[in-house]
């Protein structure tokens, strides 16, 4: 009973954690009221601000974020999961692989939205439509590949959630 309790308690806690599909918003530049990019120049390079970020009480539980600690933090639940099933391991090391991976890929695609935001502020201070229009062409794409990659997150987090409920039941047979 007490095993059970414990996986009991590693599954409330992957409950917890959640998927959301941000977009990468505060990689957006700010804008004025006027819609023109709201900048600094610090030894001679344009710096923009930036949209803030989430609270970080709300980071610590969005799975997928590049800007807190809440990665490892599902990470170390895993490993404890590991521990409380160890007939599952296989099936639970290939999961917290899979999830690794897709947050590296997320962490790659937060540098290349924010490279493209602060392309595309660029643009609009020096009026380049043209160079504009093909950036927003670009950021659709990686947005669409983002919520790609943010639904292998959430199936990852549903197999885990499913994998453990099957474990409990069997134990309680």
């Amino acid at each position: 009973m007490q095993n059970t309790n414990n996986i009991l308690q590693i599954l409330e806690t992957i409950q917890s954690f959640q998927i959301v599909q941000c977009q990468m918003h505060h990689e957006k530049v700010v804008t004025d009221v006027d819609e023109n990019p709201i900048h600094n120049l610090q030894d001679d390079t344009i710096v923009f601000n930036r949209v803030k970020l989430c609270e970080i009480k709300q980071r610590n539980k969005r799975l997928g974020c590049a800007h807190s600690g809440v990665n490892i933090n599902f990470e170390r639940v895993l490993d404890n999961l590991i521990t409380a099933l160890p007939q599952s391991i296989k099936q639970i090391s290939e999961s917290k692989n899979k999830f690794k991976s897709v947050v590296t890929k997320i962490y790659a695609l937060d540098h290349k939205v924010g490279n493209l935001e602060h392309d595309l502020a660029i643009c609009k201070l020096t009026n380049d439509d043209c160079g504009k229009d093909n950036l927003m062409a670009s950021m659709r794409l990686l947005k669409t590949e983002h919520t790609t990659l943010m639904d292998q997150l959430s199936k990852i987090k549903a197999d885990i959630e499913r994998l453990i409920k099957i474990n409990i039941n069997y134990n309680n047979l």
